[in-house]
């Protein structure tokens, strides 16, 4: 019987079995930085995503405001003019408004008039109503942390 038939030794196996282990924990170790990489920019895109929706809805909620002020519990509270609150159904002679606020990450549109509570957006790390002045509301929007912080300021006249 040749070598040839008798087949592979044990060493030569044991040999194989190595650097394929090698050769597959290197491609491990390379593979780890591009997935990481990977599901940091698809969590910054979802961030920026759920920061344009939150910034979306509320300025189209000021679109139709009489007025927009901070609560004392730091939400903001806008007052629908009369004929958007008609439209919208929530019209009985006054208008208790729409409250946003910010409850563990979730931006919540709670509208007084219809009972109703919605989360508007997720995983934002800020939501500071603020009046500078006489003049306007500033509302800053803020997703992300560190190096990767975005925010948006909105600002509504009065």
């Amino acid at each position: 019987m040749t070598r040839a038939e008798r087949g592979h030794t044990l060493v030569e196996l044991l040999v194989v079995v190595t650097i394929s282990a090698i050769l597959v924990n290197i491609a491990m170790l390379a593979w780890k930085p591009i997935s990481a990489s990977t599901l940091s920019l698809r969590d910054r895109a979802s961030e920026d995503a759920e920061l344009r929706f939150a910034v979306e809805a509320l300025l189209a909620d000021f679109g139709g405001a009489d007025a927009a002020l901070p609560t004392l519990d730091g939400d903001l509270r806008i007052t629908r003019e009369q004929a958007v609150a008609e439209l919208a159904g929530a019209w009985d002679g006054d208008d208790d408004g729409i409250v946003w606020s910010l409850t563990d990450g979730d931006l919540i549109r709670h509208d007084e008039a219809l009972d109703t509570e919605i989360v508007m957006a997720s995983g934002l790390t800020g939501f500071v109503v603020t009046r500078p002045g006489d003049a306007e509301t500033h509302v800053l929007l803020s997703a992300g942390s560190g190096a990767g912080a975005r925010s948006v300021t909105l600002a509504w006249p009065e």
